[in-house]
């Protein structure tokens, strides 16, 4: 929010009264005080100023000629640094992950919570951690992963005029949740390489590097500038800058993605999410708690999908927020997720995805984890699963095979672990494999005028049949391999001697059922031709 009329403010401030600091320590900042019915310079040195002898440079600096007559309304500026402050601790409250603090004389530790920072110490995070400030007036900032954070001040000005939080984003990114500013004094300052963002309460995100900074407004309103220029900052607005240049225009932030339940059941957990219109990015983070203090995963990329690695199973919180084209990051969306993924199923061995199995009790593999895990198995004929074929919840081995055949078709199956840790887990993904039909049974072959009739059991509606026949049992180079749409082949002109044949049905989609048991026949020399010229002494006489 913008400082009541009554509060202090800096000397270059805009005439709106929002608070703007420049991030060069160099430049002092003037607070500028309204007056109001009874104030002199006394009694004002005696609530605010370090000491009662401040007295005649307040009335020196502001140039006032009768100090008992000072006009309710009007403003005094009085230098920050003649105000009396009493420092106030800033505890670390959660902390994950690689997290240290470094102290002013070059040796650091790891951070734990609890701990307390004074002024002048560091805190940094590393590539996985986090950690969460909190203030006596109860503003909290929570540090993510790559960066580092310096505490320059932390306390209450005299008389209950507020207090003046200082801190220093050297690299890396904050989100910041501060409290209204109590008092007339009270002041939220985050200074970067490149510019300052101030306020008196509002939630807001800074990010900076070494030249350049960053800061989006979620709620309220935010001071954001440095030396060549500033701007003010309202919820759903950022604005960046570059070291010594000035402070682009506000420009809106994306809106939240729209918020759904999630629910994982595999690692890693890789669920999408509807994409975001101008986004060309998005950030994903997930944490255990719902303050997102800490964050057990922090990560940005180009896909619309919430990506972790490795989360325990349990209830989580995930904030999402699209990426525009200048690295803006927009608001945020907040969704539940539930990960269920553990104990992990097993890798599916045999058979092989959509493999095809002739036996019509198929052997069925998977692999173990642990010796004190059992099974849950399903064969289905369908993909959903709705009435699996075979439900077995109590396999202590890693193989199963039927009791009864299976019918030839097209079959699902999945295998679930339990454990007594963990109990039972999710489902693996389903394979699938194929029993096909057997041959066609083959029927006598008849003889007849125009050749070798063979004929074979009719498959069904649909069906199609390969036919070869060979002189050797290997079909290696079959004299006939044809398909045909009737169970019936008609063998013309067939060689003398011993033909080996054999049938399969195809489905009609194209699946190729199993040979039926080679068949071998023999083709007898043709009858001699019958011979007249024996006849012909006998014509002759007549």
């Amino acid at each position: 929010m913008l400082p009541h009329p009554l509060a202090f403010s800096v000397r270059r401030a805009l005439l709106s009264g929002v608070v703007l600091l420049c991030g060069t320590p160099a430049l002092a900042a003037d607070f500028a005080y309204e007056v109001r019915p009874g104030d002199n310079p006394w009694n004002l040195t005696q609530r605010y100023l370090k000491d009662i002898s401040y007295w005649p440079r307040i009335q020196q600096y502001n140039r006032i000629s009768e100090p008992r007559r000072m006009v309710p309304g009007s403003r005094l500026l009085i230098p920050e640094q003649w105000l009396r402050l009493q420092t106030r601790e800033v505890r670390i409250d959660a902390v994950r992950g690689d997290v240290t603090i470094a102290v002013a004389d070059g040796s650091s530790r790891p951070a734990q919570a609890g701990d307390r920072l004074e002024p002048g110490s560091r805190l940094v995070t590393g590539e996985a951690g986090s950690a969460a400030l909190a203030f006596a007036d109860g503003s909290r900032v929570q540090l993510r992963p790559r960066s580092e954070l310096g505490v320059q001040q932390s306390a209450d000005f005299a008389a209950g005029a507020g207090s003046w939080v200082r801190l220093e984003l050297l690299r890396g990114s904050v989100d910041s949740l501060v409290a209204p500013r109590s008092g007339p004094a009270g002041r939220f300052e985050i200074q970067t390489p490149a510019a300052v963002a101030a306020v008196r309460g509002t939630q807001f995100r800074v990010h900076a590097d070494e030249r350049s900074a960053r800061s989006e407004v979620l709620e309220g309103r935010v001071a954001f500038g440095n030396e060549a220029g500033s701007q003010a900052l309202d919820a759903g607005q950022g604005a960046s800058a570059q070291a010594g240049g000035g402070v682009t225009p506000p420009r809106a932030l994306l809106p939240a993605p729209v918020a759904q339940p999630l629910f994982a059941d595999r690692l890693p957990v890789n669920l999408p999410f509807p994409p975001l219109d101008g986004a060309r990015a998005y950030r994903v983070q997930v944490t255990a708690d719902g303050r997102f203090d800490t964050v057990v995963s922090d990560r940005t990329g180009d896909r619309p999908a919430v990506l972790a690695a490795d989360l325990p199973d349990g209830d989580y919180h995930v904030r999402v927020r699209g990426i525009d084209a200048d690295g803006f990051e927009g608001r945020d969306g907040e969704w539940a997720l539930k990960v269920d993924a553990r104990p992990e199923p097993p890798v599916l061995v045999e058979p092989a995805p959509a493999a095809r199995v002739s036996d019509e009790r198929p052997q069925l593999r998977w692999s173990r984890a642990r010796p004190d895990e059992s099974w849950r198995l399903q064969i289905a004929d369908n993909p959903k699963f709705d009435a699996p074929r075979i439900d077995r919840s109590d396999l202590s081995e890693p193989a199963f095979r039927p009791d009864d055949a299976l019918p030839p078709g097209v079959y699902h199956w999945r295998i679930a672990s339990r454990n007594p840790d963990e109990g039972v887990g999710p489902f693996s993904d389903a394979q699938t494999f194929r029993r096909p039909p057997p041959g066609p049974a083959m029927e006598p072959p008849q003889a007849g005028p125009e050749g070798l009739a063979l004929r074979w059991r009719d498959a069904g509606e649909g069906m199609r049949y390969q036919i070869q026949i060979a002189r050797s049992e290997d079909f290696a180079a079959p004299a006939v391999d044809a398909q045909t749409d009737s169970p019936s082949w008609l063998l013309r002109d067939a060689q003398p001697g011993t033909w080996y044949l054999r049938v399969r049905s195809l489905a009609a989609d194209g699946f190729e059922g199993d040979w039926a048991p080679t068949q071998a026949i023999t083709v007898p020399e043709p009858a001699p031709a019958f011979r007249v010229w024996w006849l012909l002494p006998l014509l002759l006489l007549i």
